[in-house]
């Protein structure tokens, strides 16, 4: 559904994508003001456009959604990460063929320096008004994770304004900031939970994406520290001490829970009355007449690596390279056993439940679909999202599985990180957030000082202490497939983890694919594991410019006051 201002002035919206194109069009003030914008219901109506830009399912016809995380070092799909990889990635002539696009930030502006023309309800239209906030923070926080330095474009202005259409970039510390002003303004002005829904903005969602603003920048400056990408003077502290006050004040609101089961958490259709959702996003298939196929085309193209699988700790609290309990990774029907249960609730092993028919028959899984090249890709096919329920609208599974967009779990982990970063994490820290989180999948809780050392610890490029190296461990595992990861590894510096190397998937023999698989479809590694990429070599990521996005080649030109980000 597009909201009001989308539907009638999208013809002449402004854009910042060509300098020459926005010189060319109408202003946006030509538009009547006096037919939007003056009750409740207009304010609604206009941002509600805004929420189709939000995480969601992929619309696709042929039955393959591939999941989040599946361009990284924890999952593939088709084609590896072309920046990752290093593979074809180059600088775009046009911002046609780019992201660099400010479209959606002065449609937002348009609407807040309207906001003041409607009258009626204050708490609604104080709601609408923060909503109106949280998504120009929530567009430039994109931006800012693909560009670094922005422009800042605090209100709506048209094509005569030349300290707007061509404006320099502000350093990125800067556009953090004003990112976190906005929210702190739709904190100020927004419902909390429960008197807003899950399918809406509240009080606290705001507090998490202000959160996750500040974790992201604040490790991004720490660790980028030095280089062409760090911020001058700037060591990300006080970020992080902001993403740790915010996480701890949602933690401390007690208005959110965790949820009781893991693994049912992920394919639920709907999340009303969900303690864990703060925002999740619904789908009607058959009412909308849109095809989210999610659960109809396992494995969906994509796949966990082995890098993932192994990140999982035994139930003893000690990783796979020292614990007792571990059976070794060369059986899928052994892998789980012993096993952090996250693992069990991520991958689909032999036995796992595929679908309950319709007359109540139950199919199980029995082994990896490697019948083309483009199905199993690392054996490792997930059992999360899978709802094996069958549905009658659809004569099949269902299509409607909802997509969690924010959740609690996410703001116990920012604590720890940040808290760890800032080297003031404590026992009562831990017990708070990450500990919870272990609880709920019966898993040993953490204890500062009695840290088990992992020969096998992930290599950054730099060493961690060990507090750090299990809280990076358990946001790895709990956000499995949740779309954090690349950012993760952006942020962390952390492309020694993946550089010179390329991803694996699981150990090949008749234990694992079962006799029926077509070889001819499989490449391996000298150890017998599974390598999906071989075809494209190792992977050669440039740390010193596939940090940050390139801005396109036409925008330097016609905007003299933009400058290229580094490398480029």
């Amino acid at each position: 559904m597009k909201n009001i201002l989308k539907l009638f002035i999208l013809s002449t919206i402004l854009t910042l994508s060509s300098c020459e194109e926005f010189l060319d069009k109408t202003p946006l003030d030509d538009v009547s003001e006096t037919a939007f914008y003056s009750t409740p219901s207009d304010l609604q109506a206009a941002v509600n456009g805004f929420y189709n830009d939000l995480p969601g399912w992929a619309a696709t016809s042929v039955g393959f959604n591939i999941l989040p995380d599946m361009y990284s070092d924890i999952g593939v799909a088709q084609e590896p990460s072309s920046r990752i990889s290093g593979l074809s990635y180059t600088v775009p002539t046009s911002a046609s063929a780019s992201v660099w696009s400010f479209d959606e930030v002065r449609e937002t502006n348009w609407l807040i320096d309207h906001l003041d023309q409607a009258s009626g309800d204050e708490t609604l239209i104080n709601q609408y008004s923060g909503e109106a906030y949280f998504f120009r923070a929530y567009y430039y926080f994109e931006l800012l994770k693909r560009y670094g330095d922005l422009p800042i474009f605090p209100e709506y202005f048209d094509n005569t304004d030349e300290e707007y259409v061509y404006a320099a970039r502000s350093p990125r510390n800067e556009v953090a900031d004003f990112i976190i002003s906005d929210l702190d303004t739709a904190i100020s002005l927004m419902q909390s939970f429960p008197d807003v829904a899950t399918s809406r903005i509240s009080k606290e969602v705001a507090l998490l994406m202000k959160a996750r603003v500040a974790l992201y920048e604040g490790t991004w400056e720490k660790y980028h520290s030095g280089t062409d990408f760090g911020v001058s003077g700037y060591d990300g502290s006080e970020f992080l001490q902001i993403a740790a006050d915010a996480s701890e004040d949602l933690i401390d609101s007690g208005v959110f829970s965790l949820h009781s089961d893991y693994k049912s958490l992920f394919n639920q259709v709907g999340y009303s009355g969900n303690s864990e959702v703060l925002l999740s996003r619904d789908y009607n298939s058959i009412v909308l007449g849109i095809n989210n196929v999610l659960q109809q085309s396992w494995p969906n193209r994509c796949g966990y690596t082995k890098f993932a699988v192994d990140s999982y700790l035994c139930t003893d609290g000690d990783p796979i390279s020292v614990s007792s309990l571990y059976q070794g990774n060369t059986d899928l029907s052994t892998i789980e056993i012993n096993r952090d249960p996250r693992l069990a609730a991520t991958i689909m092993v032999p036995g796992d439940l595929v679908e309950i028919k319709s007359d109540g028959t139950e199919v199980y899984w029995e082994n990896p679909n490697f019948s083309s090249t483009d199905t199993g890709l690392t054996g490792y096919e997930s059992e999360k999202y899978r709802n094996v329920s069958f549905d009658g609208n659809y004569d099949d599974f269902t299509e409607d599985t909802s997509r969690i967009i924010m959740r609690y779990g996410e703001a116990l982990l920012i604590f720890a990180e940040a808290k760890a970063e800032l080297g003031t994490i404590t026992q009562g820290d831990l017990d708070k957030s990450i500990n919870l989180l272990r609880a709920r999948v019966n898993m040993p809780n953490i204890t500062l000082g009695a840290i088990t050392v992992d020969p096998n610890w992930p290599n950054y490029g730099y060493s961690l202490s060990s507090i750090l190296y299990e809280v990076r461990r358990e946001r790895t595992v709990e956000l499995m497939a949740e779309g954090f990861r690349a950012d993760d590894l952006y942020r962390w510096r952390a492309h020694t983890l993946f550089d010179n190397d390329q991803p694996r998937g699981a150990y090949l023999n008749d234990g694992i694919v079962g006799v029926e698989l077509d070889a001819s479809n499989v490449t391996l590694d000298e150890d017998g594991f599974i390598l999906p990429f071989a075809s494209t070599g190792i992977y050669n990521f440039d740390e010193s410019k596939a940090y940050l996005q390139p801005i396109p080649l036409d925008e330097l030109v016609l905007n003299p006051n933009l400058t290229q980000n580094p490398g480029w």
